[in-house]
């Protein structure tokens, strides 16, 4: 009996009433919050009396010297609250504490022993009495009587493991060892009847089982325990009490519960197939789960999935599942192949990213394993290839091609001047897909250089460029479409219905931000084939990888969340892993590395474009030159040869910057120039290299020092113009810099008495038609001391006379090697352009990046 906690007022009947009720489950009832404070209350002792009768229940409260109350019907229509409080919910709750004394009342009260014991107790006065507080405790028969006539059968829980989890199902055992069930309409003789004793037995169930917490289903007429956590314990402890008073059997499942829960190990098993009609092998993967030796069906582990790794029961295993790393990194596994493959058809190179994840273990059979070796160790055989390829460029070749061969993908990361544009023509053209274009996309800047490597050394290559009212519709030959990255997202709209046999994304970096519009467009790139370019470093930039290699190796990295998560959480791990994750998908090469292969010096011209601003005015100057001067050079140069210089001088100055016209006034971005010199500076100052940038035009510098501050703003600059008192301050400041570093230097003031050989890069931004002015201005960089080899890059602006100029200096270099300065000597260039026209015109239409 009870000798504490509220006061108890109840009779035989209306205890019986609540014991059939609260079989039902009576939380369906209440909200999730009125269950929560009803719980408070009650675990906080917050009930003072409860009064039941046999149709309702009075729940009584006292606060704060207030009392309060609630009242319980249950009818055929269903459980109903009735009380003084104003608040609905708080109304509940207390109802909720109510029916929780309801449940230990019935548990204290109501005990499940045989009927005679029952009836021995009662006959030495134990049946009628009061619970402690002088109320009549009832015992479940009228007036204290005997239970009732007719025997009392045993009854009997049919246990049995189910993957919702352990039930039970209770049984009357006939004197013929024959069973009715005991709870449901068929319950007791076949007719509902069951005597006083069996239901004393029914009521106790009902008690016990609840406090053990398991739930009575209406439906299957069963009782079952679902917290996983709880079964080992109850079959451990709870169990034995029950089985001195009550009959159970098992099925031969339930022993596997005692087990506690099993961790599940997850397997997956790689092969490679061909593709259909003669396409690309694909990757199928098996995956296996599996608990000790025994292996998971199909449906196990469906069920064991549905519920997120966390326990389960599988009968014929006990509680399983799987630990929460292995889980996390199974969904994420899935979760990025829906993402990236959505064809359900998946790429050999995947298995590369399921080596990058220790906590899954992957077996591969014998074929993937030798594709997995082909991959990581190239084969010594090797195209056909053009020698004008230095060593080092042909090893790139070889390398793409056979990433190509194997159906990898790669990222060609030379440092810049390394020739990443040649290696790659080398391989589209000694490596064609048959009857399908190619695509190159590029910085609108780049375009020229494209147009002009496939002209130099592969002239047979159709080349054609993407533009407004020019796209893949309007050419049915295969062709090199060269596309800037502004045009492409212009057309994206075009790319779900055409494929190409290359897609090659140069200055990869464009591509870093994964949101972007134009990276979303590259991404919607179909090709057999896909390269990278870049000569920016990466290794502090780890997002610029994973959406370089998401349009790459779609997959290989993983999702954006889970690559970033592991950034965080393991920085170094993390590095470590990508490192040997992505070594066999890069190759780059700094020029130290080859420095044996090169040459001291490496000259080149790097193309610009022009803007709309600079083409339009240099068309202007064009115009108006030509109705002054007329169409003959040779009569300009002699008559009016100060408005032929001045005319040259115009041109060169739209050629480099609109500002530095006396009438205009433009932005940094009206500057093909310098948008192109900022691009490639990245590359350079990224590696750590001390570039020297040179040009005759000190107002150039002065836009290149504000170019400087705005894209570099830690970069150190120097500067030396002809207005520098102390020429060995800046000198030695920028030579003993640590790191990357830019020197501006106008042409004139860098022709003797210094030395700049700290640096390796050198930018000639208005190349002088005087040979031995550059060489002069180099040679203050390719000097004794200097240990690397030396780039030049004469910026020269397609389609002008800066561009037909340096063409005739590399043809005549003999006639230029005569050129004392400017345009004076025995150098006529007359000689060589009879029309002024054919001279300044221009011809270049690139496409601006818009």
């Amino acid at each position: 009996m009870q000798t504490h906690g509220p006061k108890r007022v109840y009779t035989p009947q209306s205890l019986e009433f609540w014991f059939e009720k609260l079989a039902q489950d009576w939380e369906n009832f209440f909200s999730a919050t009125q269950l929560e404070e009803g719980h408070r209350l009650y675990r906080e002792g917050d009930v003072r009396e409860l009064e039941l009768t046999a149709k309702d229940a009075i729940v009584h409260r006292r606060v704060d010297k207030h009392d309060q109350y609630a009242v319980i019907e249950w009818d055929t229509k269903g459980l109903a609250v009735r009380s003084s409080l104003t608040d609905r919910d708080l109304a509940h709750a207390l109802a909720v504490a109510g029916l929780h004394e309801i449940e230990e009342l019935v548990a204290d009260e109501i005990s499940p022993v045989p009927a005679n014991l029952l009836a021995t107790a009662m006959a030495k006065g134990g049946g009628n009495g009061t619970n402690g507080n002088g109320v009549h405790a009832g015992n479940g028969h009228k007036n204290g009587a005997s239970p009732a006539a007719g025997p009392v059968r045993s009854l009997l829980l049919a246990f049995q493991t189910t993957t919702e989890g352990l039930k039970f199902q209770a049984f009357w055992r006939n004197a013929d060892n024959s069973r009715v069930p005991a709870l449901g309409a068929a319950q007791g003789n076949g007719n509902g009847h069951v005597n006083a004793g069996e239901r004393t037995k029914l009521i106790g169930l009902a008690a016990y089982a609840r406090k053990a917490h398991f739930h009575y289903h209406q439906d299957t007429h069963t009782y079952r325990l679902e917290s996983l956590a709880e079964i080992p314990n109850f079959l451990r402890t709870t169990l034995p009490a029950w089985q001195k008073v009550l009959v159970v059997e098992f099925d031969e499942h339930v022993a596997n519960l005692l087990k506690g829960t099993r961790t599940v190990e997850i397997e997956a098993v790689a092969e490679r197939k061909a593709g259909r009609n003669g396409g690309s092998a694909k990757l199928n993967l098996r995956w296996i789960f599996r608990a000790g030796e025994r292996m998971l069906t199909d449906d196990e582990v469906a069920a064991l999935t549905r519920q997120g790794g966390a326990p389960v029961i599988l009968p014929s295993l006990g509680i399983v599942a799987l630990a929460p790393d292995k889980w996390e990194s199974l969904s994420a596994w899935q979760r990025n192949v829906e993402e990236t493959h959505a064809d359900g058809a998946l790429s050999p190179y995947l298995i590369f990213s399921l080596f990058n994840d220790a906590r899954l273990k992957l077996t591969l059979t014998q074929e993937m394993e030798v594709w997995r070796q082909s991959v990581l160790a190239p084969s010594a055989a090797a195209p056909e290839l053009p020698e004008i390829l230095r060593p080092y460029q042909r090893r790139g070749v070889e390398w793409m091609h056979h990433l190509c061969e194997v159906g990898c993908h790669g990222l060609l990361a030379d440092e810049m001047g390394l020739g990443k544009t040649l290696q790659v023509a080398s391989l589209l053209v000694v490596r064609p897909v048959a009857a399908k274009s190619i695509l190159i996309v590029c910085p609108a800047s780049v375009v020229p250089v494209w147009r002009e490597e496939f002209a130099k050394f592969f002239p047979q290559v159709a080349v054609d460029v993407l533009k407004t009212g020019h796209d893949f519709t309007s050419r049915q030959d295969a062709v090199v479409w060269l596309a800037s990255y502004t045009q492409l997202r212009k057309h994206k709209h075009l790319l779900d219905t055409h494929e190409f046999g290359y897609a090659v994304l140069d200055e990869g970096q464009f591509i870093k931000n994964p949101d972007a519009k134009v990276t979303q467009a590259c991404f919607a790139i179909r090709a057999r084939h896909r390269l990278v370019l870049t000569g920016t470093p990466l290794e502090n930039r780890q997002l610029d990888l994973w959406s370089i290699f998401r349009y790459l190796l779609p997959g290989l990295l993983g999702s954006r969340a889970s690559f970033e998560s592991g950034l965080n959480t393991d920085r170094m791990g993390t590095l470590e892993r990508l490192r040997a994750q992505l070594a066999p998908f890069i190759l780059r090469r700094t020029k130290n590395e080859v420095a044996k292969e090169l040459p001291p010096k490496v000259e080149m011209d790097l193309l610009c474009p022009m803007t709309d601003v600079q083409r339009a005015e240099y068309a202007r100057i064009c115009t108006e030159g030509l109705q002054r001067l007329g169409d003959d050079v040779s009569a300009a140069m002699r008559e009016k040869s100060f408005g032929f210089l001045a005319l040259l001088t115009r041109l060169r100055q739209v050629c480099c910057d609109p500002d530095l016209l006396p009438w205009l006034k433009a932005p940094l971005s009206d500057s093909g120039k310098l948008n192109l010199l900022v691009e490639k500076l990245a590359e350079v100052v990224g590696s750590g290299h001390k570039v020297v940038i040179f040009s005759q035009f000190v107002m150039l510098l002065d836009r290149v020092r504000e170019a400087l501050a705005a894209q570099f703003p830690d970069l150190p600059r120097f500067e030396l113009t002809g207005m520098t008192l102390d020429r060995q301050k800046p000198v030695q400041a920028f030579q003993g810099t640590s790191g990357a570093a830019a020197m501006l230097v106008s042409l004139k003031a860098a022709g003797t008495g210094i030395t700049l050989h700290a640096a390796d890069y050198v930018f000639l931004l208005d190349p002088w038609w005087n040979p031995a002015v550059e060489a002069q201005a180099v040679d203050r960089v390719h000097r004794i001391g200097q240990t690397n080899t030396v780039f030049v890059y004469r910026m020269v602006t397609a389609g002008t006379i800066e561009e037909r100029i340096q063409a005739l200096k590399a043809a005549k270099k003999d006639l230029f090697d005569k050129l004392v300065g400017g345009l004076g000597g025995d150098f006529d260039l007359s000689q060589h352009f009879s029309s002024l026209q054919s001279l300044i015109q221009l011809t270049t239409q690139v496409e601006p990046e818009a």
